[in-house]
């Protein structure tokens, strides 16, 4: 089944794994900007990593 969002990701992972890709970038960016908001910087800027390791996922998976 393709879903057709003028974007290649939900054609190339699915409707299921893009949701949950979705949700754990949205999870991620919260959580960093909700510890930047108390300063705490260095909680805020360990969660960098996670979103790098997700940008790689897709990247791969797209090939």
């Amino acid at each position: 089944m393709d879903i057709i969002y003028g974007k290649e990701l939900l054609c190339a992972m699915g409707r299921i794994s893009a949701l949950i890709l979705i949700s754990a970038v949205l999870s991620i960016v919260s959580f960093g900007t909700w510890q930047l908001f108390l300063g705490n910087f260095e909680a805020a800027f360990s969660s960098l990593p996670f979103l790098l390791a997700v940008y790689f996922f897709v990247k791969v998976s797209h090939k």
